[in-house]
């Protein structure tokens, strides 16, 4: 009696650990991040839910074991509950891994022309190309995703509220059915018109194996619609996306609702700088010094690409006769 009083104790202040854990304030969506920031953040949300995982299995496992057994089935449960609690505390730091960010591309106008909207048809919303590069990937690589979308109503709606949602599922092959692992949605106030989208997932090194599936939600104005790509992740394949990504029809040519900004995408690469603020380094390692500071929204030419300390890396042309690098997160690539 005493032993199972002080288990129902421990259970009060397992969940006690935990539930104050999974409340722990997390940069909003969007925040922008140094390098260095991320890093830690990831960290200390991984950390925060696997620790508390582990509690639980430990727990799981000294309940399941006999008298004389308890302290091996406690170490039992805490290594299968911390290898599990991985896998959620990732969905539940998904914020920080991942990355979504869309722009219009072409005006209400050149959209109607081009899909044959009329009036009439009342409100669409619709992805019109979804995508994963690559589809396959080693644990510890990235996988870039990318689309475009239109939403089109009425001449007396100029703009409506969209919301962009990015998913991650794991196939359970013991129950053949997927697992939510966990959503991150962000709002735009978008113009009438298409609209492209694009972001990366990151994979870490202690991720499972296993089939994946990552979602693109549009919703807004009373309209929803989505697209899955399936994505593999086990050892020995590719560590990144290729050089050469799927293109779709369009390109960003101005950032302006309105202007005809529908072009071939070309073949050279331009890096646009993510965070608000961004030190562009000497080498490509966070503890290279710092050689120039840029912008959100600046553009670069990229001169080449390499892996180096496990992420992927960019040597931009600053235009003032020096180089430096950038890590791929802090970049969206365009051709």
């Amino acid at each position: 009696m005493r032993a199972e009083k002080f288990i129902k104790s421990i259970s009060v202040i397992v969940l006690f650990v935990f539930v104050l854990g999974s409340c722990a304030p997390l940069p909003p969506p969007g925040t922008a991040l140094t390098d260095e920031q991320r890093g830690e953040a990831q960290r200390n949300c991984i950390a925060r839910y696997t620790a508390a995982g582990a509690v639980g299995g430990a727990l799981v496992g000294a309940l399941l074991g006999g008298s004389g057994s308890r302290g091996v089935g406690a170490a039992i449960g805490a290594i299968a509950g911390g290898a599990l609690a991985f896998t959620i505390a990732y969905g539940h730091c998904m914020s920080l891994y991942s990355d979504l960010r869309s722009y219009p591309v072409a005006g209400a106008q050149e959209t109607a022309q081009r899909i044959g909207y009329n009036p009439k048809q009342g409100n669409l919303l619709k992805i019109e190309e979804f995508y994963l590069n690559p589809d396959g990937v080693s644990p510890g690589g990235k996988v870039q995703m990318g689309g475009s979308y239109y939403v089109m109503a009425p001449e007396e709606i100029k703009e409506v509220k969209i919301k962009e949602t990015r998913g991650l599922e794991l196939f359970d092959s013991s129950t053949n059915e997927w697992k939510h692992l966990g959503s991150v949605d962000q709002e735009v106030v978008a113009a009438l018109g298409t609209r492209k989208a694009e972001g990366n997932f990151d994979m870490p090194n202690e991720l499972a194996e296993g089939t994946y599936r990552i979602t693109l939600k549009v919703s807004g104005n009373g309209m929803e619609d989505s697209r899955t790509q399936n994505l593999t992740v086990k050892k020995g394949l590719a560590m990144g996306p290729s050089s050469i990504p799927p293109v779709g029809q369009y390109t960003q040519s101005a950032a302006v609702a309105g202007v005809k900004a529908v072009e071939p995408v070309s073949a050279r690469q331009t890096a646009v700088i993510k965070p608000t603020v961004l030190s562009v380094k000497r080498e490509p390692s966070l503890r290279s010094a710092t050689v120039a500071t840029v912008k959100q929204f600046d553009l670069f030419d990229v001169l080449e690409s390499k892996k180096s300390e496990g992420e992927f890396w960019h040597r931009i042309d600053l235009k003032n006769g020096k180089t430096g690098w950038v890590q791929d997160k802090n970049v969206n690539l365009k051709e």
